[in-house]
């Protein structure tokens, strides 16, 4: 039952429930500016000034929130982390194609985003948290694959438009 629970969460309920909670909770932060990055060098430097901080009882456990958000707070989740590096990429070159690649695993807490985006030399990497990941990476199941740790088990994974949160790919494993 609670993993049937938790695909749903990731396929709707999550992204339903960042839009209303940054629509009441988030929305004075909107028109904060965020710092100008001319390179992937610029993105992962301003992401070392977040500090990682679980999502707590306000957020559900699992709110993304607006970019701007995280950087006036200056701490956020995993969600977090991608959100303001989808942003940053996407200002500095909308042709990386900047996504959000979320793999759900049991134990829930080890459930990991990443911001996944196409490389100025076209190879496909991504940002944990606060450090580029670049590798041979060809598919998002490859990325999703290196964020899972052996002993985790993978229930889903998707990736979604971090702008509009339209899904791009879902898939559920099958255990």
């Amino acid at each position: 039952m609670l993993d049937w629970f938790l695909v749903w969460w990731l396929r709707s309920g999550r992204y339903g429930w960042s839009r209303l909670r940054r629509r009441v909770f988030e929305r004075r932060y909107l028109k904060t500016p965020l710092p100008t990055a001319n390179s992937l060098e610029d993105i992962e430097t301003c992401l070392k000034d977040i500090t990682w901080t679980m999502d707590g009882p306000l957020h559900l456990f699992d709110c993304i929130s607006y970019p701007q958000t995280t950087w006036v707070k200056k701490k956020d989740d995993c969600d977090g982390f991608s959100m303001l590096a989808a942003e940053l990429l996407n200002r500095w070159n909308p042709g990386c194609n900047p996504l959000l690649v979320t793999a759900l695993v049991r134990p829930v807490r080890y459930s990991h985003t990443v911001c996944a985006f196409t490389s100025p030399q076209g190879t496909l990497c991504y940002f944990d948290n606060g450090n580029l990941r670049s590798g041979d990476y060809g598919r998002y199941e490859d990325i999703v694959n290196g964020i899972v740790k052996e002993d985790h088990r993978l229930l889903c994974w998707d990736v979604r438009n971090p702008f509009t949160f339209d899904m791009v790919e879902f898939h559920r494993q099958q255990n």
